[in-house]
């Protein structure tokens, strides 16, 4: 192998080298130094769960005078009175250290899409039963929630098609822990909604019964990871090693690469042959055009045709033609320009 073929493997491989390099050093600085990581240090959470039973009129639908969750449909005409219960329940992991429970109760009356009303306490006492304990209690007429609804469109000049009775108890919890403080508010409202259907008639729903929620005190540490600055570090040292081959394998390419023959300016070539070559500015008309291969070729048909050879300049090309009647023969180099412009003309004898 020699030199000149040694100097461009070495020279591509080092290309590829770098290459790799480059990108080994961007991927490196796209990883983190330090790495993220929680710790879950207390767990808490809130359960509340409501319970009704819903006491009847006399019917021969279900034939009896309680309906609880998932026993039946409640019927709005059947039903004389809805009893709610409501239980809270605040867990944690492990027990707090002290435990201070803040709660406060809103009812709501709002027809669908139409207008609403808040009870005020005594209103909620009055005609819900409500009970100022966290583990509430409240009873439901749907014929006295009935009147106030009439009322109220009577007096809107609006006609509800459902309505619902918002219950909405706000739980605010405020305890120490061996873990950090707790302040957490839980929300866990419920809806006693009249609707009427074509296919199933005059109903009430109570959703949802359940709502339960989760919390948690947690720490954030940052994990050094050293191994990415030792990644950098040799990515780095690969890139200087790769780039210093580059730069040694390109000097021993330029070195060994072989030189260009230099062209020989338009005037060496045509010196030998100038007695019979003429400048022109056009290019020949003919029907025919034969290129020839070398100018040396072109003098030989110059002297058996007794034509002269014809030289048209176009800026770095150069074309010498010789006319023989339809017939052009023809010879084009690029060749260097001339130094000066000089007219050749020639000498027949």
């Amino acid at each position: 192998m020699n030199m000149q073929k040694l100097a461009k493997i070495l020279l591509i491989l080092f290309i590829i080298l770098t290459i790799v390099s480059v990108l080994s050093i961007y991927y490196t600085y796209q990883l983190p130094t330090s790495e993220t990581q929680t710790i879950t240090l207390y767990t808490y959470g809130h359960t509340a769960i409501y319970n009704y039973t819903a006491d009847l009129e006399p019917n021969i639908i279900y034939n009896k005078t309680t309906l609880k969750p998932n026993e039946g449909t409640l019927y709005t005409n059947i039903v004389e009175y809805l009893n709610i219960t409501f239980n809270y329940t605040f867990t944690s992991t492990p027990e707090p250290i002290n435990l201070t429970i803040q709660y406060q109760t809103v009812v709501q009356i709002k027809s669908f899409g139409k207008w609403e009303r808040n009870f005020t306490a005594i209103e909620a006492q009055e005609i819900l039963q409500l009970t100022n304990d966290l583990n509430f209690t409240l009873q439901i007429s749907p014929k006295k929630i009935a009147e106030i609804v009439n009322q109220i469109d009577n007096e809107t000049g609006i006609s509800s098609p459902g309505y619902n009775i918002n219950i909405r108890p706000t739980i605010h919890i405020i305890a120490n822990t061996t873990s950090g403080n707790i302040d957490d508010v839980f929300d866990p409202w419920i809806a006693v909604a009249f609707k009427q259907d074509s296919t199933i008639g005059r109903y009430i729903v109570i959703e949802p019964l359940t709502t339960t929620k989760t919390e948690r005190i947690t720490e954030t540490n940052q994990i050094p990871q050293p191994w990415v600055e030792s990644l950098r570090t040799a990515s780095i040292m690969f890139s200087i090693v790769s780039v210093s081959g580059l730069t040694l394998t390109t000097r021993l390419y330029l070195k060994n690469k072989p030189a260009k023959p230099k062209e020989k300016p338009i005037t060496k070539i045509i010196s030998p042959y100038k007695e019979i070559i003429a400048e022109t500015t056009q290019k020949p008309l003919t029907l025919t055009t034969i290129n020839v291969k070398t100018l040396e070729d072109m003098a030989k048909i110059a002297e058996s045709l007794a034509k002269p050879i014809l030289y048209l300049m176009e800026e770095t090309e150069h074309t010498f033609y010789i006319i023989d009647g339809q017939i052009t023969y023809q010879y084009k180099t690029t060749a260097p320009p001339r130094p000066s412009k000089r007219r050749i003309f020639i000498n027949w004898r």
